[in-house]
């Protein structure tokens, strides 16, 4: 199983899911990390800086088609805040969205698999 966790500088978990600048990956086998990598943003317009450009603008089009797949070999992402579109996204395709306030990513994927993290009732951003 993979875990993503939004990123900034590879340590913290970063707020806005569509602007972080990558993610964690963490390789999990029988509850534990065995491996882990950062992968840069490269999926969404926010990771480059272009805060107002959405794919096929700001309708979203088909929706966020390159973040899902550029992480479609995780099954979980975990992550502060998010707009409701890409947190609907992400579950249509079969990638399970976990909100909090936890700030460090590794201790946030050891809660997680500890079942001991703390999951945001509401970290959707609904701005757009």
């Amino acid at each position: 199983m993979k875990i993503a966790v939004a990123s900034n500088n590879n340590v913290n978990v970063s707020g806005h899911l569509g602007r972080c600048k990558g993610f964690m990956i963490y390789e999990v086998n029988d509850n534990e990390v065995i491996n882990s990598q950062y992968r840069e943003n490269t999926f969404t317009n926010h990771g480059h800086e272009h805060h107002h450009q959405h794919e096929r603008g700001h309708g979203h089009g088909d929706g966020h088609s390159r973040l899902v797949e550029g992480l479609k070999d995780c099954q979980f992402i975990i992550f502060s805040t998010g707009g409701w579109r890409v947190i609907d996204d992400l579950k249509s395709a079969g990638i399970t969205p976990v909100l909090t306030d936890e700030r460090i990513a590794e201790v946030a994927v050891k809660k997680f698999l500890d079942g001991e993290l703390i999951e945001k009732e509401n970290g959707e951003c609904r701005h757009h």
